[in-house]
């Protein structure tokens, strides 16, 4: 198993410096003088040049990328910096290091990910066993609406359309305005994580106001992805329920939940897995309509405001970020895998 593992990892790394190399090339094509827009448009000619000189926007695109990747010593000068040793540059946009905005933001955006990989799970995957032990019945045709759906709704429209029905129309749930109420006091815990920080300080208040701020992005979220993991789940189960050891134990008298449990779930589970894996990883970086219609302070949110300042450095660590994120999500899809499936690790 550890072999494996350090095989997985090591990989990972040519993957990894391709998308550094991607991400620094795409950020440099996009228009606009990031130069000239920090600078502001009264500004002289000479204030944006000193500006280029000093972000370095005037050095040659390879040089440029150098210093990215290991810091000032491309320069021939002193001093750290560089992703190798995790420095993601200074954020032209808001003049923090790049890094701390995202690390301040990232808690929202994974609390409103896994509300709506939780959802999405909690759905599909009885669901989808469901219908597939009702083959044919009435069921199985809900389900099979409900991933026709999923599939054909983008996740930002049925935000809009969330948030017009429970919001303007029934008032039921609060407004775009973030994670919690304009005048509420954000919890001081250790994880960033309004809902679990609630819970452990045992702040109810906080926590009911946290729990209504997030249901509308967790359907929004989840929903979407309801529907490859129920009809993966649904084809799998199908699969091992016409397989001849499952015809065989019911012979054998196992039937009800014994069956369903140890035998037709634990064999239908390496597919749902293998899914739900991809679809985490999108939801980190899909995320960013949904932020941007929830006015969810996540990276998401992070990302469209450094899109419209051409932040160089803060949409190469967004790239970023998406990349490792979906790696990271394979690595343990794997290894999950392997677990599970033992014959993974042969192949």
């Amino acid at each position: 198993m550890l072999s494996y593992t350090a095989r997985r990892l090591v990989a990972l790394i040519p993957i990894l410096i391709g998308v550094t190399l991607l991400a620094f090339i795409v950020s440099r094509a996009l228009p606009g003088d990031p130069a000239r827009l920090y600078a502001g448009i009264q500004a002289s000619e000479a204030q944006v040049e000193a500006i280029r000189d000093r972000l370095g926007l005037d050095q040659p695109l390879p040089l440029q990328y150098c210093v990215y990747m290991i810091g000032q010593t491309c320069l021939g000068e002193d001093g750290g910096g560089g992703l190798i040793r995790g420095d993601l540059g200074e954020s032209i946009r808001t003049g923090f290091s790049v890094a701390e905005d995202i690390g301040a933001r990232l808690p929202a955006t994974i609390e409103m990910v896994g509300a709506g990989m939780l959802f999405a799970l909690i759905v599909a995957l009885p669901l989808g066993i469901w219908a597939a032990v009702r083959r044919g019945k009435l069921i199985d045709k809900f389900c099979r609406l409900i991933s026709t759906l999923g599939v054909a709704i983008p996740d930002f429209w049925l935000a809009l359309i969330l948030l017009l029905i429970f919001f303007v129309f029934l008032g039921w749930l609060p407004g775009p305005v973030g994670r919690l109420d304009i005048t509420a006091i954000p919890p001081d815990g250790p994880t960033g994580l309004y809902l679990i920080d609630s819970l452990l300080l045992g702040e109810w208040a906080t926590f009911r106001n946290a729990v209504s701020h997030i249901i509308l992005p967790m359907v929004a979220m989840g929903f979407p992805a309801v529907a490859p993991i129920l009809r993966l789940t649904r084809n799998a189960t199908l699969s091992v329920l016409n397989s001849d050891y499952i015809a065989f134990g019911k012979a054998a008298g196992l039937k009800g939940l014994p069956l369903y449990l140890k035998y037709v779930l634990r064999n239908a589970l390496p597919g749902a897995v293998t899914m739900t894996g991809l679809i985490a990883g999108y939801m980190i970086g899909g995320a960013v309509l949904v932020e941007r219609v929830f006015s969810w302070p996540g990276v998401g949110l992070y990302a469209i405001n450094s899109l419209t300042t051409t932040d160089y450095p803060a949409i190469q660590a967004f790239v970023l970020l998406s990349a490792v994120t979906y790696m990271v999500v394979f690595l343990v899809v794997d290894l999950v895998q392997s677990m599970i499936d033992p014959r993974v690790r042969l192949k």
